[in-house]
């Protein structure tokens, strides 16, 4: 029992040292959360050429090389047609005042009777300021783009996040075995049957999440463009990367969808299309992507899941964000480990009933 007690104390310390450090130093470990998440997300290929008698330092370099190659020729396939994309939408929403007046406000004040010829001139009326707004803007984001110190700091970031991600992946068994030769031989079992629940059940999530992520990009890039709206590429990757965070995804990219085929001039029929499109959306990955990519691994409700990043951002800011996922994972588990626990003692300490 003070074997127990021990432990327990030394873990709360351990984890309110954790909370300071995220506290206080959250902004200088950003790099190496996502350097972490990188390697773990990479850990499974190396693992797989390793046990195809390849060392571990050339499997990573393989695996870095691979990953170079397939993100640098999608980063160019892709970049250019966003940007073509994104120029029209600005160009569209330049010229989106006198649609307003010659199609919108007539069609309000006929079928509900409401004049928004006030709300015309103030849209006209911050038009006329924004050259004012531009000259306030545009001395400060030239500071902040010549700022050394903030350059230094991004370019600092960009280097120092592939280094620390090459090192961790060649040293993940390395340094996990260290971890579990430090614990104390009594513990060491169960923590190390926790650790491989935890780790099947953030393997599910991100690399799922990620699968999930691109379907749902190429689904919602496929309608988009089968409705004919120009924007589709860009609304649709942007969507896909916002479902990260449950209903996100569907919400943003709606009402970008909505509002950039209201500029295209579309119609009350382009409009419904485009909530078809995002309701098909929802339900390929509700019913079909999720259950096949990820399935019921997780253990981790959408609730929780916005929950956990809403709170860490709160708490910690951008890496309170990372750490988000992660952390409730780590909860979940531990938590159904204590419930059975509860139960089995339970169960245990309960009179049996007479024959």
């Amino acid at each position: 029992m003070p074997a127990k007690r021990a432990w327990l104390g030394l873990s709360l310390l351990l984890a309110a040292l954790v909370v300071l450090v995220l506290h206080y130093l959250g902004g200088m470990l950003t790099p190496f959360v996502i350097a972490a998440l990188l390697a773990f997300l990479a850990n499974p290929a190396v693992q797989w050429m390793v046990r195809h008698h390849i060392p571990r330092t050339l499997a990573t370099i393989l695996s870095f090389m691979v990953i170079l190659l397939g993100v640098g020729g999608l980063l160019l396939l892709i970049i250019p047609l966003i940007e073509q994309e994104g120029v029209e939408l600005l160009h569209a929403f330049s010229n989106y005042h006198p649609l307003w007046n010659t199609q919108t406000v007539p069609w309000i004040r006929e079928h509900f009777g409401v004049d928004l010829s006030t709300f015309s001139h103030l849209v006209q009326s911050l038009k006329l300021h924004l050259n004012s707004i531009r000259r306030l803007t545009t001395p400060l984001l030239g500071w902040v783009t010549r700022s050394s110190l903030f350059l230094a700091g991004v370019l600092f970031d960009i280097v120092l996040i592939p280094i620390l991600t090459f090192y961790l992946l060649r040293d993940w068994d390395r340094l996990i075995g260290y971890g579990v030769a430090g614990l104390p031989e009594p513990v060491r079992a169960p923590v190390m049957r926790l650790g491989a629940e935890i780790n099947k059940v953030l393997s599910a999530f991100f690399r799922g999440q990620l699968l999930v992520m691109a379907a749902l990009a190429v689904s919602y890039t496929l309608g988009l463009s089968l409705i004919g709206l120009h924007a589709a590429l860009l609304i649709g990757c942007f969507a896909g990367l916002m479902s990260f965070v449950p209903y996100l995804g569907f919400f943003s990219g709606l009402i970008l969808a909505l509002l950039a085929m209201f500029l295209q001039g579309g119609g009350a029929l382009d409009l419904i299309s485009v909530l078809i499109v995002f309701t098909v959306g929802e339900g390929l990955e509700s019913f079909v992507y999720i259950p096949f990519f990820i399935g019921g691994r997780t253990h981790l409700h959408p609730v929780a899941v916005i929950f956990a990043i809403l709170a860490g951002g709160t708490l910690f800011g951008f890496v309170g964000v990372l750490l988000a996922v992660p952390c409730a994972a780590v909860l979940s588990v531990l938590i159904r480990e204590a419930m059975k626990r509860f139960y089995r003692t339970y169960s245990q300490d309960m009179p049996s009933s007479p024959a």
